[in-house]
């Protein structure tokens, strides 16, 4: 199997950082590994890695590192994903952030941001007003932290103890016409189970209710709406599943802290 290289080379311009933000809908590079390192963060969306042989899932909040010797490829089959890639050149990782790589980790698997992390690189990625340094300050800061939760993570999911059932269940929910009209009850029915025992079940192996589950999906949903097509916000509230476009506003900014019509305006900007 052949697997290109790309080369910091022909693409870093003398810059320390190589960094996109933009929406994916294919593979560019196909299978192909770097000698540099590099990290992708998911914004929006959902798509596969198949990262040295092995297929990962990476959703919202997620991201995988890639080592210099790492192959890898991409597969979007759940439509645009949004992301952010940043590769760092060799000689400047391996002198700043080299010492603070765990001894050993996985390459193939899927790392997770925290949630009030991920709030700060959406409101700064939303007002990129940046002037000199500034980019490369925020980049050194979020490639500080991917190191760190290499660092700190515990393979806590190498034992998946989650239900089949209730995995079924999620990936269901993400098609639309699941989670837009009667969203709890199409989730309940999918299980065959209670309403309490999904609500116990959810609550245990993801840390949510069945509607905060449903309004992640629905605001992810939303937010590649904005970003790939020009529906009104109104239209855009009730495809999502919100009864009413106030809550659908309220609900939105909640999760992202802006409106849709300032997430919107973010991107073109941006």
């Amino acid at each position: 199997m052949d697997v290109k290289t790309v080369y910091e080379n022909d693409i870093f311009n003398d810059k320390d950082f190589h960094v996109v933000i933009y929406n994916k809908t294919e593979s560019a590079t196909g299978l192909h590994q770097h000698d540099y390192y590099e990290y992708t963060i998911v914004l929006t969306g959902r798509y596969y890695q198949n990262v040295n042989g092995r297929k990962v899932l990476l959703e919202r909040g997620e991201f995988v590192f890639l080592p210099i010797g790492s192959n890898h490829e991409s597969f979007y089959e759940f439509g645009a994903t949004r992301i952010l890639n940043v590769g760092i050149k060799k000689t400047f990782f391996e002198e700043y952030f080299s010492p603070l790589l765990p001894s050993f980790f996985v390459a193939s698997q899927s790392y997770a941001l925290k949630n009030e992390f991920m709030a700060y690189i959406e409101s700064v990625i939303a007002s990129l007003n940046f002037r000199g340094n500034e980019f490369n300050e925020f980049i050194e800061i979020v490639t500080f932290n991917v190191v760190n939760r290499l660092r700190h993570y515990r393979e806590k999911k190498v034992q998946d103890d989650t239900p089949q059932w209730l995995k079924n269940t999620i990936e269901e929910m993400h098609e639309i016409a699941m989670f837009n009209e009667n969203a709890l009850e199409n989730m309940i029915a999918i299980t065959g189970k209670s309403q309490e025992y999904l609500t116990r079940a959810t609550k245990r192996y993801y840390g949510k209710t069945p509607m905060q589950i449903i309004n992640s999906i629905r605001i992810n949903f939303a937010k590649k709406q904005l970003e790939i097509t020009n529906y009104s916000i109104t239209d855009i509230a009730f495809e999502s599943g919100y009864s009413s476009p106030s809550l659908f506003v309220k609900k939105f900014k909640e999760a992202t802290t802006l409106t849709p019509s300032e997430y919107r305006k973010s991107l073109q900007s941006g």
